[in-house]
């Protein structure tokens, strides 16, 4: 069955559930394990998003030395298009 698709903020909510039970619990070291898996796969997929949210909201454009220049990405920029 394939996995459901989750939101970066429920995978952040996993990933943090996945971390307070294993910092206070007294539970087993196959049950830690998987679950330090689990979290280094939500680590990898969060950073993944973050990566192409960064991409979308950061845009290379020439100064008007026809160098350039990384600007920060504005709704009005599109608005304007």
């Amino acid at each position: 069955m394939p996995k459901k698709k989750t939101t970066f903020e429920e995978d952040m909510a996993r990933l943090e559930t996945i971390v307070e039970f294993v910092e206070s619990s007294d539970t087993s070291l196959d049950a830690a394990i998987g679950l330090y898996k689990e979290g280094l796969e939500l680590v990898s997929k969060c950073g993944k998003t973050l990566g192409k949210y960064e991409a979308e909201i950061l845009t290379l454009q020439k100064d008007a030395d026809d160098h350039f220049v990384t600007k920060i990405f504005s709704d009005k920029a599109f608005e304007e298009q």
